[in-house]
C-alpha cells in the first residue's frame, strides 16, 4: 500500500512539475502582420546601449533582423551577407539591427569575430521578439525573420524565406522599391 502512494505521490509531482514549466513558457504572440504599428522597445546593443524602436519614428526605416543563436554557421552568414551591404542601407537612410536572444557579451564577441558594421541588440528575455511574434514555440531562440519598420513606425515587410547569403541585398533591393 505504501509504495502504490509513493507512486501516485511521484505521478502527482511529475505532473504538477509538468503543469507549472508549461505555465513558465513564453506566450509566443502571432506573427505582426504588414500594416500594423510596430511595438516599442528598448533592448541594449553589444556595447550595452539602451536602443529605443521609438527613437527613430521621423527619422529612418529600421531593419530588424532576427537570427536563432549568434556564432553559428546561419547566422554567420547573414549578418555578413547584411554587413556587406552597409553602405547600400545607409544610403537609403535604413538603420539596420541584428537581434537575438544572446547576452551582451556574446553580441559583443560576434560583433568583433565577424567584423560587423551594426549593432546587434540584446533580447534575453525575449520580450521584443515575443511581442513580434518571432518566437520559435519549443526552442529558447527567435525564428529567421526580417521585420522591416518605415520612419513612421508601421511594419512595412516581415520577411519569413531569408535567404541567409543574399539577405542585405535583397532587402535593400525590397526596401528601395517600397519607398
Amino acid at each position: 500500500m505504501r509504495v502504490a502512494a509513493a507512486v501516485a505521490a511521484v505521478a502527482l509531482l511529475v505532473a504538477g512539475a509538468a503543469f507549472a514549466q508549461e505555465k513558465e513558457k513564453p506566450m509566443t504572440a502571432a506573427l505582426i502582420a504588414v500594416g500594423t504599428e510596430a511595438p516599442d522597445f528598448r533592448l541594449n546593443d553589444h556595447n550595452g546601449n539602451g536602443v529605443r524602436l521609438s527613437s527613430f519614428r521621423g527619422k529612418k526605416w529600421v531593419v530588424l533582423a532576427f537570427y536563432p543563436k549568434a556564432m553559428t554557421p546561419g547566422c554567420t552568414r547573414e549578418v555578413c551577407s547584411l554587413r556587406d551591404a552597409a553602405k547600400e542601407f545607409e544610403g537609403a537612410g535604413i538603420q539596420v539591427f541584428g537581434m537575438s536572444l544572446d547576452d551582451v557579451v556574446s553580441q559583443a564577441k560576434f560583433v568583433k569575430e565577424q567584423e560587423l558594421n551594426f549593432p546587434l541588440l540584446s533580447d534575453p528575455d525575449g520580450s521584443a521578439a515575443g511581442r513580434l511574434g518571432v518566437l520559435m514555440a519549443d526552442k529558447p531562440y527567435t525564428n529567421r525573420i526580417t521585420v522591416v519598420v518605415d520612419d513612421k513606425g508601421v511594419v512595412r515587410m516581415v520577411d519569413t524565406g531569408v535567404k541567409v547569403d543574399s539577405h542585405g541585398k535583397d532587402l535593400v533591393a525590397a526596401i528601395l522599391k517600397m519607398k
